[in-house]
């Protein structure tokens, strides 16, 4: 591995082993929503597309725990599952942040002594979804630079955009 890509891993490594728990977290909610879609794609007997999804949940179940049991260091599993994890990440901090925007537009309006303790929940999971959604994109930015490394020494191909 060239000197670049190995200090985009490393450096992604610290950042995914500072955020584990949250990475975890990214990982088993994707690996569940990757499991719905493929029982979803087989009730349309779309069989091709649910082995795929079904392969994509399992991946990611099996990172989440490796990472989780710390099986390895960080390092190895940046190195050989970046992709893995930064979808998983990548779907989770959007979804963290339209919590966060659905909640506070229901923050503002509360009133009067019976809505406290559901203003107390509210502002509880708009608080922890920021936090979430704020360490999610220091992990995503990490490893979107191992990307571009990997593109830099030509590992992988340069992007081509749709339009």
């Amino acid at each position: 591995m060239k000197r670049v890509v190995r200090s985009a891993v490393e450096s992604a490594a610290g950042i995914v082993e500072k955020h584990r728990g949250v990475v975890g977290l990214a990982l088993i909610s994707d690996s569940e929503e990757l499991r719905l879609s493929a029982r979803k794609a087989r009730e349309k007997a779309l069989h091709s597309f649910a082995n795929e999804r079904d392969d994509e949940s399992g991946l990611a179940k099996h990172v989440a725990t490796a990472l989780s049991n710390r099986v390895a260091t960080p390092a190895f599993w940046v190195e050989h599952h970046w992709l893995t994890i930064l979808a998983a990440v990548t779907r989770r901090e959007a979804t963290d942040l339209a919590l966060a925007k659905s909640v506070l537009k229901w923050l503002e309006t509360y009133e009067g002594a019976t809505d406290t303790p559901v203003f107390g929940v509210q502002s509880w999971q708009y608080k922890s979804a920021t936090a979430r959604a704020q360490a999610l994109a220091e992990v995503k930015a990490a490893l979107t630079a191992v990307r571009d490394a990997l593109r830099e020494v030509g590992e992988l191909p340069p992007y081509e955009s749709a339009a």
